[in-house]
């Protein structure tokens, strides 16, 4: 739904959090943090319309990418009990408090991370950002998204910061091979609440023209 509610009106006049070009006929990704991390691809099918590819991608593995990251992983391991860190854990609301927890030892609670660390310039804000940038910078190239990228979900909605912080262009531009590619690509956040619903009301729609 989330995914389908990124060809709504709804997005018609959103300005993008980075700049780029969408190809017509691109694959578009959509991804969303929230208690958890959503994942969904859509694809033209050939007729003016879209098909949906779900995904599980918010359950793969972590990416530390230093040191220090490294710690931060084990860490994120031992807190939960888990064979290996998750990307639905680290960019989701509770990865807020995980990350806030490992860089200053003061367990809080995703919303009290937010009023703390999300609204002023702190290295939980950097660290947040940065894996945001990340995970979306997988997705995209995952799903060859030509087509633009489209966050959703109440992390990003809720703490605008993430995305308008250097360390998120940084990284989702990084790219030994497709930095090219990838600086063309733009990046739009979907903060409506309702947008599952526009999403679904567009896919009804979609569905009655095929008939």
């Amino acid at each position: 739904a989330q995914a389908f509610a990124s060809r709504s009106p709804l997005v018609a006049d959103v300005d993008p959090v980075l700049s780029g070009v969408a190809l017509a006929d691109g694959a578009i990704a959509v991804v969303g943090a929230g208690t958890g991390l959503g994942k969904a691809a859509l694809f033209p099918d050939g007729h003016g319309g879209y098909v949906g590819g779900p995904s599980e991608g918010g359950h793969t593995n972590f990416c530390p990418e230093n040191q220090r990251e490294f710690e931060f992983s084990e860490f994120v391991r031992n807190k939960l009990d888990a064979p290996y860190a998750v990307w639905d854990t680290v960019v989701s609301g509770r990865g807020l408090s995980l990350i806030h927890e490992f860089l200053t030892g003061e367990a809080l609670e995703p919303k009290d991370v937010a009023e703390k660390a999300l609204s002023v310039e702190t290295e939980t804000l950097e660290w947040a950002s940065r894996f945001y940038g990340r995970v979306v910078r997988n997705f995209a190239l995952e799903t060859f998204a030509l087509g633009g990228v489209y966050i959703a979900g109440g992390v990003a909605s809720k703490n605008p910061r993430l995305l308008s912080h250097t360390a998120f262009e940084e990284s989702f531009r990084t790219s030994a091979k497709y930095a090219e590619l990838l600086a063309g690509i733009p990046v739009t956040l979907i903060d409506n609440q309702e947008s599952g619903l526009w999403g679904a009301a567009y896919y009804g729609l979609q569905e009655l023209r095929r008939l």
